[in-house]
């Protein structure tokens, strides 16, 4: 049975978030063919960047008075290893998703939906080897595959899957932990669109770039949906003539929530998706790295 799906933010909350320990590999270089590229082509080279957060119930007691790295840590190394093997074995790969699932099963023994494929593999009667993180102390994992040039304007998308572990009851010593709840999200980084915006007279005579992040969490799809995604953004923010960033960023929502009403499944739960925007104007205030405005809403309460 997969996990239940919950927001990003609630699997911090419920692990208890941050924990005694954790173990992080951040922007781990390497190179991936299969997921789309920004013109959505399948099957492309193209860089990819992977980080990876691993989440202890207990301090790192053993290894920091032994100075060693012992049983109650996971090796940076070995990690870092067991990522770029995955990548390397991983064929084919026909989306961004389908490779977390990959890395997921071989990290865990579960795909990141929490369908345990150990159990399947031992009712098909066939070997599996231990996953990488094959302990009851594992509390959370989170895995973030970045595709930098995956984005016409932006700097790249990147899809983050987040889960909360418990021990599992019963003695089998196959299962170590299983899921508890689970969270993804899709975040296109950084698309720096010439808009149309501001209060002022001179910002009503030319446009000026603003910069858009967007995240949808509770995004499920197999598929790669986020050059589709990028269009969305791009027309709105073009065609718009707003004063403010907020009638902009509401209005950005709605097209946003209409577009994934119109193109996608909704959440297995029926409680919507979550859509999180930031728009930054560098120019507008002289003296500052950007002016920003932050919003997150829920689909259920967006008007149809």
């Amino acid at each position: 049975m997969a996990a239940p799906l919950v927001p990003s933010f609630q699997i911090a909350r419920d692990a208890r978030l941050p924990a005694p320990s954790t173990i992080k590999v951040k922007s781990l270089n390497a190179t991936i063919q299969g997921p789309q590229d920004a013109w959505g082509r399948p099957d492309r080279p193209q860089p990819i960047a992977i980080s990876a957060a691993v989440s202890l119930d207990a301090p790192f007691g053993a290894s920091s008075s032994t100075d060693t790295v012992a049983g109650d840590t996971v090796h940076y190394g070995l990690l870092s290893k067991a990522i770029l093997s995955i990548l390397a074995t991983a064929t084919p790969i026909n989306s961004l998703r389908q490779l977390l699932d990959t890395t997921w099963v071989e990290m865990t023994g579960f795909d990141s939906r929490g369908q345990d494929i150990r159990a399947s593999a031992q009712q098909e009667q066939q070997v599996q080897q231990a996953p990488f993180l094959h302990f009851a102390q594992l509390r959370a994992l989170e895995i973030t595959l970045h595709l930098p040039k995956a984005t016409l304007l932006g700097d790249g998308v990147s899809l983050t899957v987040a889960c909360g572990f418990e021990p599992a009851a019963g003695s089998d010593a196959q299962v170590k932990s299983i899921m508890r709840q689970s969270a993804v999200s899709l975040k296109i980084h950084g698309l720096r669109v010439p808009t149309l915006i501001g209060v002022n007279s001179n910002e009503r005579l030319a446009k000026q770039v603003v910069i858009a992040s967007v995240e949808v969490d509770r995004l499920e799809d197999d598929v790669d949906v986020y050059p589709e995604l990028e269009q969305v953004v791009v027309k709105v923010m073009s065609d718009s003539s707003y004063e403010t960033l907020e009638a902009l960023g509401t209005h950005l929502t709605v097209a946003i929530a209409a577009h994934l009403r119109a193109k996608h499944t909704p959440p297995r739960d029926g409680s919507g998706w979550e859509i999180n925007i930031s728009l930054e104007k560098p120019v507008a205030v002289p003296l500052a790295d950007a002016a920003c405005v932050e919003m997150s809403t829920n689909t259920a309460n967006v008007p149809n």
